[in-house]
């Protein structure tokens, strides 16, 4: 997007003195390709949100970079880099631990989507050259004025085209342009406002807040891939909780996760805010949350509503898959979501109920500590546990004949009553197409 003339003025830029961003703090490698581009006579910024972060004393979550440099040419400076993209082309220099993103400047408003298996190199198609452009234009063209500050290598200034350097300070997200025809372009930049305001602590600009509120239907016109990619991104880093009640307050929610949103609205939300709080604490300790994990507490309240709707009494298995199907496929196939990954979760809420019982012997446990989903319910069932003290009895019961299992050992159950029936009625039955006994046949028999 470009803004007419006379809105642009001269660029603000802070030299070295009156800023606080420290090379220290900066990636060894992002540095590397800094001073490589600048050596060669490339202009070479850090870019993105990068900059903002360090500026507000935070660490970045990567190290994007912009250069005059054509993506050929950036190639020729680095063996370990490698071109992607099919419109307009992006170069990923790859390092042991890292993986830093260079892009040459451009003036296209429309972000690059790069997927998995694109293109890559030689048979990447060419760009047209008028999808360059000046480190100004590629300013104008960002979402938010907070994410398009650029550091430059050369003389350690921060360089500010849109006034986002104010909007820092004053911790106010707002669009580079009008708000209504930034989202018109992309709907998923209503999405990233809100998580970025929950993020930083910032609130929306007012003129954004507006567009948001008559504007957020238009989120279905989004790709599902692109959805589903913000909607865990959203779930990491350990706002989960800011981000969600922000989606719930913008409405964008319900169309982006109905049955979350359902749970908001029908009793449920304060179990659905709970976990997703307990999840944002263990990111915070540095305990890793696994994706299947967290999407699974966003249908948790209401597939745990289903069950209670069922009486005391579990229901059977058969019904339990049928119910977590019921509650799961939509959202799966809205969000194109993988197969696995689908199977996985769904699989996850059936292995949580199997856990709200007693296990009923060592191989019952055995059973579910091999499942492939079982990492995720265990997740499932400590964040359940810290939030509804009615699940941790099950949770302590299952706890040591668990870690006996994990350890390699036979698990010890505590036989229950159930348990004791069940084996009892097996021991009666007897086998079926067994092998007869071979008894010495009468004389003089055939």
């Amino acid at each position: 997007m470009s803004e007419p003339e006379e809105k642009r003025g001269g660029p603000q830029v802070l030299a070295r003195a009156e800023h606080t961003i420290s090379r220290a703090a900066m990636s060894p490698n992002a540095l590397k390709v800094l001073y490589r581009l600048h050596g060669a006579g490339f202009l070479a910024y850090l870019v993105g949100g990068a900059v903002r972060d360090l500026l507000l004393g935070r660490r970045p979550k990567d190290f994007d970079i912009g250069t005059n440099a054509r993506p050929q040419q950036v190639r020729q400076l680095f063996r370990n880099a490698r071109v992607i993209g099919r419109r307009f082309r992006l170069v990923m220099v790859r390092f042991a631990s890292e993986v830093v993103e260079v892009a040459t400047f451009r003036r296209s408003p429309e972000p690059p989507e790069i997927e998995e298996g694109e293109t890559a190199d030689v048979l990447a198609p060419t760009p047209d050259v008028d999808e360059y452009g000046t480190p100004e234009e590629d300013a104008w063209r960002r979402d938010f004025t907070v994410n398009a500050l650029f550091y430059n290598i050369a003389d350690f200034s921060v360089i500010d085209h849109v006034g986002g350097l104010a909007d820092l300070d004053a911790g106010v997200i707002r669009t580079v342009g009008p708000p209504r025809l930034r989202f018109a372009e992309d709907p998923v930049r209503m999405m990233r406002a809100v998580e970025y305001a929950a993020r930083l602590g910032f609130r929306l600009e007012d003129e954004l807040a507006d567009a948001t509120a008559s504007m957020h239907p238009e989120i279905r016109r989004a790709a599902p891939a692109r959805i589903a990619y913000e909607l865990l991104e959203s779930l990491k880093g350990g706002s989960a909780l800011r981000i969600f009640r922000g989606l719930e307050d913008a409405s964008l929610l319900g169309h982006i996760v109905p049955e979350a949103h359902a749970a908001t609205v029908s009793g449920n939300g304060a179990v659905l805010w709970s976990l997703l709080a307990s999840a944002d604490e263990r990111y915070r300790k540095d305990e890793r949350v696994g994706e299947e994990t967290l999407l699974a507490l966003l249908f948790l309240p209401q597939f745990l509503a289903a069950l209670q709707k069922a009486g005391e009494r579990l229901p059977p298995a058969g019904d339990i898959e049928r119910l977590a199907r019921e509650q799961l496929e939509p959202a799966m196939l809205r969000l194109a979501i993988s197969h696995y990954r689908g199977h996985v979760v769904r699989s996850s809420l059936l292995l949580l109920t199997r856990m709200m019982a007693p296990a009923k012997s060592g191989k019952h446990v055995l059973r579910t500590v091999r499942h492939e989903a079982f990492s995720t319910a265990w997740q499932v069932m400590h964040l359940l546990a810290e939030v509804d003290g009615r699940y941790r009895s099950a949770l302590a019961a299952w706890e040591h004949p668990v870690s006996q299992a994990l350890a390699g050992r036979a698990p010890a159950v505590e036989a229950t009553k159930l348990g004791r029936e069940e084996a009892a009625r097996g021991r009666r039955r007897g086998r079926r197409g067994g092998r007869r006994h071979n008894r010495p046949k009468p004389a003089g028999a055939p």
